[in-house]
């Protein structure tokens, strides 16, 4: 999921798609370009009110909230480091735990 992949008009109503359409001159608008767009403005476009605005802002945060999500620049180079000591620490452990069952099995 990308900030530039089209929004996805399916997820409003064809009220709503209406308007965002019209707004854009009939093209299919960007998450960004949606995003960039403040409460005053899309209340002041012709055939969105506060429930349409409420869907699209619905849809923009679902959106976002997937690109945060799954982005890795969410933690920090440092963070990373972190987390891939804290594996490579485990599996350490795990090896000496398999290592000395594999000593003491019987024969």
């Amino acid at each position: 999921m990308n900030l530039d992949d089209p929004f996805p008009l399916e997820l409003v109503s064809p009220r709503v798609r209406t308007a965002i359409l019209r707004e854009f001159q009939d093209r299919h608008p960007s998450i960004r370009e949606m995003t960039r767009i403040s409460n005053k403005d899309w209340l002041a476009t012709p055939g969105i009110g506060e429930t349409a605005l409420e869907d699209i802002r619905s849809v923009v945060d679902d959106r976002l909230s997937r690109e945060e999500s799954s982005s890795s620049t969410v933690m920090s180079d440092a963070e990373l480091l972190k987390c891939f000591a804290n594996v490579q620490n485990e599996l350490k452990q795990i090896r000496t735990i398999i290592r000395d069952r594999m000593t003491n099995v019987p024969v």
